[in-house]
This record gives C-alpha cells, structure tokens and sequence, in this order.
C-alpha cells in the first residue's frame, strides 16, 4: 500500500447477524482517510483515528440521519502511533505496543466519544497475554475478548479487580481462553457484530475475500458466505445486545419509494427482425476519418474448403469496396454453399462473419482491417441468412486500419506464464467481484497497456493521418489453428434479496455473443464478437439460491488460437491471429458449470432508490417472475483466457432464463430492470 494515498472507508450493514441467511449490505457510505492513519471502533457510532503526529481524533458516524460518517467530536493527545495496535469496547481502550505490552485507557463518555480519556494501569505479565499479543487480529464484544490466531479463533473474559481500598485503580484482568474455532487457515481478520456472533473474512488464493459468520454458544458455521469482495481492516460498531428484525428488509436512512405497481407477468417478444441479407461496416484510419477505395472480402468464419484438422480456406460469401467515408455494403447469397450451411446447422442457426480489408499508408506501412460480424436465419426464411435480430451493433462496426506485417513479426511470441499474470486480465480474474467494465478496447497478453497506448505508432512516428492506397493482386485466406483452452465464461446472473430465491436456466444450444480478439500489430483488439450456438440441447443452471445471494453462472467454452494468412500471388502479404469462441465444452474430468462472481452489490436499497421509477416494479408475495425475452446485458470481465478478458451477453428465450421468486415475509418484495422497464428490455432483473 502507498501511504501517501488516502484509503476509503465503507460502511456495511450487518442486518440479521444471528441468521444463517442474514446478509452484509454496502450502504453506499463512504469517507476518505489520509493513508497515514489508522483506525479503531468503539461502538455506540464512534470511531478514532491516530494520526502519525500522535494525535487521537474522535468521531461520530451520523450517516444514518443524513450527516457524515466521518463527524468530527474531539481530538486528544495521546502517542498510539507507534503502538502495533489499539482496539476499545467503548468504555476502554486497550493498546498494545511492539513489546507486547498492553495497557488500558478510559474513555469517561464512550457513548459519544467527547469524554476524558485516562491511562488506566497495563494488563499484568503472564495474565493470559501470549494468545493476545500474539494474534493476527484482536477484537471485543462488551467485555468479551477475541483473538484470531492460526486459523484459530478463541476468547476470553476481560475484567477489572479492585484492591483491598475503594479507591485504588481497579487491576485488568484476562480470564482464562476458550477455543470457539479451528481450521481457519485462510482467515485473517475477524469482528463481532454483537455478543455471541463473529465473522471472519478470508484472503483465498482466488483473492476473494469471503466472509464467514459463526453464531451461538459453540461458535457453529452460520453462513460461510455471509459477503465477498471484503478487503483492509474490518472494524465492527459493536452492539450491546442483538436481536434479529421480525420479517423487515434492511433499510439504512430513508424508506424507499414504492414502484406502485406489480410487475408484470411476463416479458414482450423483441420486434421481429427486418428481413435482410445484406451486412455492412466502416474501415477508417487510425485518426478516425474514412478510408475509401478499398476491396472488402466477406467470408464465413467457421468453413470452408481445403479443411484439415487444423486449417481451412474461408468460404468467400461477398465482397464490397469502401465509399468515400470507408463505409461499405454486402449482400450475402440467397443459397449458402453446403459447407457454410453444415457450420450454420451446426451452431444453430447462426453464421458468423468476417470482413477484411488492407492497403499501404503514404510512408509505405503496410494495415490491416478485420471486422467480425453475426447473420441469423429469420422465422419465416430459414435458408436465408438475415440481419442478427438480437444484436443490431453486430452489423455496422467502425474498424479502423492498424499495422500489420507479412510474416507477423509485429505480434511477437506467444506470453510467458509470468507474463500473462501481468497483465489487466489477471487483475479482473482476481477481483470477486464483478466490473461494469466496459473491457478495454486493446490490451496486451503480456503486461498491462499504458492509458495512452496507441497501435498506429511505428518506428516511433505516428502513421494514424496517413492515406491509405488500396493493394492489388489475386489473394486468399488460410486460417491455421494454434491451440485451444477451456475458458469458464459468464453467461448470466440471478439475484435474490430480502426472503426472494434466484434460478438461472442456460441450455448447452446456448445463445451467447462472446468477444472475439484480434492481434496484427502486437496487441490484440477487442471489439468485434461472434455467435455461439448448438445444436445439442442439454439444460444446466441453478434454483432456490437465496435469500441475500447474487451470483454470476459460468459455462465452460472452448476458445481457439488462429493464424491467419493472406496470401496474394503465392506469398503471405498479412498476417494476423484471433481468439475465437467455439463450442460449450466439459473438460476431461471437469465442472459442467461454476459459480462466478459475486453481484449481491447490485442489488439492495440504495441500488433500488437510484434506478428509474419507470424500471421498478413489485413482486406479489409467493409469487414468481421470470425474464426469458429480449437480450441480456453485457458482462464485462466475462472470461480471463490466454491473458485477456472477453465480455459476453446471451439472449432469453425458453431454454436461458432468470428467475425470482418472493417469499411471504410482511414487506414487498421490489424488482427493477437494470437497463430498461420491465416491460422492455431490461437486460438482468435486481431485487431489493
């Protein structure tokens, strides 16, 4: 951690802490702390900082009526700064200096945090002080004192003797240790919410920051996914006592408006397609403006001829040449050749496309075009190819024209595994949750890219501006498979807040959009999709998660290397690779599906209060509602394979669904649409 940047402090809401289906809720409070500082709790909403000049700042969290988190109440003068750590029950304050030393302060006002604050006497040698001084994490509920150490979580009574004479300073004391929980080798930190309950949070080697909740008089495992994505220091404003809302949602601050309306019972049919088989895109320079006067060569993306087992010809379906502003129009055949067509039946339905063009720049630097794009056989025309009703942006890109070489000297070798964990990909793959992306549009296999990477610098000048001249000459295509990965790839999310429970159908026919990335210059591009369908129909998914549970759901894809050739006259002239998905596919021995990212941060009453009135709606008690139309949204950081990170979105229909189901608990229980109403096209539905 740098500590000359300011750290953020977060307040969740532990609603339901003796539940096992309780939940941790971001408030969506939050405060700015210099990173120099560090913090203690001390129940009754106060909190202290110490500051690297030695002074103790005191405040109150008022955010649950509209003020700061961060209320400034008082500052003292009091050396905690070199002190390994400082914890409070509020009435005390117990720090702990490097030698292992702890001594204990008074707090004359704990419940505002404004009070005198008095140095007490330190807890005597030998008095049950090792398991303290020695653990990883140390905190109290009331005058309960718990320790973490080696995955072992155990307490103790802390107490206060009096001498012989009323008067003298009451002596600390440490009773005696009582183990509650072994086996935790993966937990870090822990905190108690209240007397008799205590969560853990872990640090995994997926960096997933889980946290654990164990209730009751034997410490039992309540919820060993209580939250995920929890990350620092973890301080609890400790209760004195608990007791569990009979049938309440959490709510922080002001109640929500009510939607004022049930949902409805089902969603519209997307409008149906306009029948045409022609496809279109836009080639510009690197500085955006058009590109005109060049040959585009459509080609079906999955056949062809001269097929081995690891390379083929691509089918030519059309070609077109680029208008004055580098746009251009193809239309495909009314009859499909019978291998195009077998690949079409074989994905069902589906044909995806490729669109390639190049020329030399003034200076003579050779660029390249590559566009991808989705046709899908209309209801009432199955034999014709037409516009990809679920996806209009997959017909009218903008591609611009970036380096490229004869022999793909440009791209360089394949990544080293210490290369790929460097890269933006492995980042995204570590976070538990998930991002609202977009992906970035170039990203290398092998680091990270600066914010102002740019791909049309070559031998240090700028060929962005450079008029492009078209190249001549008899040219073909071959495409050689390099190698294939299973990636678990995002295909959709269920959410389920208050007493709801979630369920997600997805069908291995599949109906899934998934990035394609394309590599001529170095770094790959990713910005072009393709079409994943089957023509098998085995169902997989999840029912009955909840309450409080958001998760993503991941198929296994096979994703496939390409070099691609092109060769004019005999000789390669371009040379470019792609990663392609191909097929749901199990590997040997493996998961048919996983779980992926944790999305419950999505969901909830600050979430809910943000959205559009228009989006909301109400889910009548016992009752469910399920989205099995339209397109869903686009997951951002879908899939992490060979060092990048491809999005993905799937469509809804009687095979890919979610659902929700209410409970009966008093409340309503309140659903929105994430990108539109729920009469429209609402992408993912969230729950609060």
């Amino acid at each position: 951690m740098n500590v000359a940047q300011p750290r953020t402090l977060r307040k969740y809401l532990d609603w339901a802490p003796q539940a096992a289906d309780g939940t941790l809720t971001d408030t969506d409070v939050t405060a700015t702390v210099p990173g120099t500082s560090k913090l203690f709790a001390a129940g009754n909403g106060v909190l202290y900082e110490i500051t690297k000049d030695d002074k103790l700042k005191a405040y109150k969290d008022n955010s649950a009526t509209g003020g700061s988190l961060l209320t400034p109440v008082k500052t003292y003068s009091l050396a905690f700064s070199d002190m390994k750590r400082v914890w409070s029950n509020g009435a005390r304050i117990f720090a702990q200096d490097t030698s292992g030393t702890i001594t204990v302060y008074k707090q004359s006002a704990p419940a505002t945090g404004d009070g005198t604050i008095s140095k007490m006497m330190a807890i005597p040698d030998g008095d049950n002080l090792t398991e303290v001084t020695s653990a990883s994490s140390v905190w109290m509920a009331g005058n309960t004192l718990y320790t973490l150490t080696g995955g072992k979580v155990a307490h103790r009574t802390y107490s206060e003797i009096r001498g012989p004479v009323i008067t003298a300073t009451p002596i600390p004391h440490l009773g005696d240790s009582t183990a509650d929980v072994s086996g935790l080798a993966d937990a870090v930190a822990g905190w108690s919410p209240g007397p008799g309950t205590f969560n853990t949070v872990t640090t995994a080697a997926d960096y997933s920051g889980v946290v654990r909740k164990y209730t009751g008089t034997s410490a039992a495992l309540a919820n060993d996914d209580l939250a995920e994505g929890v990350f620092g220091q973890v301080m609890a404003d400790t209760a004195s006592c608990l007791a569990d809302p009979d049938g309440d949602k959490p709510v922080f601050g002001d109640v929500p408006e009510s939607a004022g309306a049930d949902a409805p019972a089902t969603t519209p049919d997307d409008a149906a397609p306009q029948i045409s088989r022609t496809v279109s895109g836009k080639y510009t320079l690197g500085n955006g403006q058009g590109a005109p006067g060049l040959k585009v060569t459509v080609t079906a993306l999955d056949a062809g001829t001269d097929q081995t087992a690891d390379s083929f010809k691509p089918t030519v379906l059309a070609t077109a040449t680029t208008g004055p502003d580098g746009s251009w129009t193809a239309t495909l055949p009314d009859t499909l050749p019978a291998e195009v067509q077998a690949a079409v039946d074989d994905n069902g339905g589906v044909l995806n496309l490729q669109a390639m063009t190049d020329g030399t720049t003034s200076s003579g630097v050779p660029v390249l075009g590559v566009d991808h794009l989705i046709a899908a056989p209309a209801a009432d025309a199955s034999s014709k190819p037409t516009a990809f009703a679920a996806s209009a942006a997959t017909s009218g890109h903008t591609v611009a024209l970036v380096p490229t070489s004869a022999d793909g000297s440009l791209i360089g070798n394949d990544p080293t595994d210490a290369q790929q964990k460097q890269t933006f990909a492995a980042a995204v793959e570590q976070s538990p949750l998930a991002s609202d992306g977009p992906d970035p549009l170039w990203q290398s296999d092998k680091s990270k890219l600066p914010a102002d990477y740019s791909p049309f610098v070559v031998g240090g000048k700028d060929i962005s501006a450079e008029s492009v001249s078209p190249r001549v000459g008899g040219c073909n295509e071959s495409k050689y498979k390099e190698s294939s990965k299973i990636g678990y790839t995002t295909v959709g999310e269920a959410h389920a807040f208050y007493d709801a429970k979630a369920g997600f159908t997805y069908s291995d026919s599949m109906s899934s959009t998934i990035d394609i990335a394309t590599n001529s210059s170095g770094s790959w591009s990713i910005g072009t999709s393709k079409g994943v369908g089957s023509s098998t129909g085995r169902s997989l998914g999840f029912t009955n998660k909840g309450p409080y549970w958001g998760k993503q759901f991941k198929v296994p894809i096979e994703y496939i290397k390409y070099k691609h050739v092109w060769y004019c006259d005999g000789f390669p002239r371009d040379t470019w690779k792609t990663i392609e998905p191909n097929r749901y596919k199990i590997p040997a021995g493996g998961e048919t599906s996983r779980m992926g990212k944790d999305v419950r941060s999505k969901d909830g009453q600050h979430n809910y209060v943000k959205s559009p009135r228009s989006h909301r709606g109400i889910l009548p008690k016992g009752q469910f509602w399920e989205l099995n139309r339209t397109r869903s949204m686009k997951w951002s950081g879908s899939v992490s394979v060979y060092g990048l990170t491809l999005g993905t979105s799937t469509s809804f229909d009687h095979s890919h669904a979610q659902k929700i189901t209410a409970g009966n608990k008093p409340q309503e229980h309140d659903i929105w649409g994430k990108n539109d109403s729920l009469n429209g096209k609402p992408g993912i539905i969230l729950s609060y």
